[in-house]
């Protein structure tokens, strides 16, 4: 969850059951979190333990042909309704849109709306088309096969002379594995395939939906929201699988082990002195975010960069980025409310967009090189991706990280050519706990326990307090082989992604039919 939080202080091993506020406290976002956390825990569990660890009530998620002329051999309609995954609701539902006018001849309708659930009609997308008072009983479902926008029509390949009667007539456009939402990037079913379900949850703040913000309050950024994401992915396999069965297929069981700790004081003589490199030596309270930039095995080179500030420190592009030799230059909304939240040369940023996150993808992070503040203009070392800015519906952002390069020899890191820290390659379970500490600022480390053996996957992440009245993070403890105190060994906070089976899909030719794998209740989680 990459907004300004505190920390994040639930814990389901802790079984709390709600949380409680006393007078004349002093309150805290982690505490309000916390108490959402719990709720939506128990919801969800009561959903998995009532229904299973997939299933659905009315029949939504679960692939269907879509039944038009000429047969469409590559997609699938995903059919309106709900569908829970390990108690995680997932939804389709689109707008009905009144239909004003129905030009028989020319298969052609006059819709009340252009832009209906923040998308606008388009040539190639599915309608259905119905009537709502229940007079005419025919429906439709067709393709658009041409938009006249200056008229508000749209022209589908399909006979919608059944349909001529209905005076309440209705438009509704239909999700397909080809057209869904949030996976731009899916392959066409032009083999025997798996369809399956991965169900994550996304941070939305106001940079990714200005709706969130009040503009009586003059667009004040206020709080921000989490949003389930749905993608309906596809694999080879030919049966089908379990949840736990894809999830191997997909991430691996390994996903990585960190442990953070403080600098240890240096060994003295003198008990009345205090090393002044010990402890946590941050001026303010911090909530440190490591999270993996290029995922894999070792041997792959996988990476990792780290904020300060939860990965909270976004900028909105409002212009594409403009190549130069070796550079990228890139309009901003704004530099920051301040220096802490701000953009200085030297600085690392990350280029991201809704697609970006959707399909999960590493580029390169680019330092910034120069910035005019005039013209909130920024001049980064690297280049964007392609057309990196050029569609503001994908809500364009840069996201500063603050690792930099520094002397190994007095404790400071190598960079990767992408601007990210290289993940140490050796095994380093039971040697020396001073050995193998990654150096991050301020005194605070971090280490990779058991590199070699994980999988790591991009975006995964860990989160570590850091308290200026303790000196110290805030990091789980326990006696090692030296009956000394050290740093458990934690697997990533997030992000935690669910899995369910919906279909089998054959090649789609003929009138070969789908198989449900929804009927199969499997009690693997």
């Amino acid at each position: 969850m990459k907004a300004d939080l505190t920390r994040k202080s639930y814990d389901p091993a802790k079984y709390f059951s709600r949380v409680l506020m006393q007078q004349g406290r002093v309150q805290l976002d982690a505490d309000w979190n916390e108490q959402a956390a719990i709720l939506l825990h128990m919801i969800r569990r009561l959903g998995a333990d009532l229904g299973g660890p997939y299933w659905t009530n009315d029949g939504g998620f679960i692939p269907a042909r879509l039944g038009i002329t000429p047969l469409v051999t590559d997609d699938v309609v995903i059919p309106f309704g709900s569908f829970y995954v390990d108690g995680i609701l997932c939804e389709i539902d689109t707008t009905p849109v009144p239909i004003l006018n129905w030009d028989v001849g020319n298969s052609t309708i006059t819709v009340a709306q252009w832009t209906v659930d923040d998308v606008s009609f388009d040539r190639l997308q599915y309608l259905y088309l119905y009537d709502a008072s229940g007079d005419n009983a025919s429906t439709v479902t067709g393709q658009i096969t041409a938009v006249h926008y200056e008229n508000m029509e749209l022209t589908l390949n399909a006979d919608i002379s059944s349909m001529l009667k209905s005076t309440a007539g209705r438009a509704r456009r239909l999700v397909t594995y080809l057209q869904q939402p949030y996976w731009p990037s899916p392959v066409r079913l032009d083999t025997a395939v798996l369809l399956y379900l991965d169900v994550w949850e996304r941070l939305i703040t106001s940079v990714e939906d200005d709706s969130i913000r009040e503009v009586a309050l003059n667009g004040a950024d206020t709080a921000a929201r989490t949003k389930v994401i749905w993608q309906v992915k596809t694999t080879p396999a030919q049966t089908c699988l379990t949840p736990a069965a894809i999830r191997q297929l997909v991430e691996g069981w390994h996903r990585g082990l960190l442990r953070a700790q403080v600098q240890p004081a240096s060994v003295t003589t003198d008990p009345c002195t205090t090393a002044p490199d010990a402890g946590y030596r941050g001026a303010e309270n911090q909530l440190y975010r490591v999270e993996i930039h290029v995922g894999g095995k070792i041997g792959a080179s996988p990476s990792f960069k780290w904020s300060r500030e939860n990965g909270a420190v976004v900028f909105p592009v409002i212009a594409a980025a403009v190549p130069g030799t070796g550079t990228t230059t890139i309009s901003l909304g704004n530099l920051g409310r301040d220096d802490r939240f701000g953009l200085a040369a030297g600085d690392w940023v990350e280029a991201q967009d809704d697609d970006l996150v959707y399909t999960n993808r590493a580029y390169p992070l680019m330092q910034v090189q120069s910035i005019d503040r005039t013209r909130l203009q920024v001049t980064l070392t690297g280049s964007a991706p392609k057309n990196f800015g050029s569609q503001p519906a994908l809500h364009p952002l840069l996201r500063r990280w603050d690792q930099q390069a520094g002397d190994p020899t007095a404790g400071g890191v190598v960079l990767d050519a992408d601007g990210a820290v290289p993940i140490p390659g050796t095994v380093i379970t039971g040697v020396d706990i001073a050995q193998g500490w990654i150096n991050l600022e301020d005194g605070v480390q971090v280490r990779f326990d058991e590199a070699n053996l994980a999988t790591y996957r991009r975006g995964d992440y860990w989160l570590i307090p850091a308290r200026v009245a303790t000196g110290n993070v805030v990091w789980p403890t326990e006696l090692g082989a030296a009956q000394q105190l050290e740093p458990v060994a934690r697997s990533p906070d997030g992000v935690d992604h669910h899995y369910a089976p919906l279909a089998i899909v054959p090649q789609l030719q003929g009138e070969q039919q789908i198989e449900s794998c929804v009927g199969q209740r499997f009690v693997q989680r």
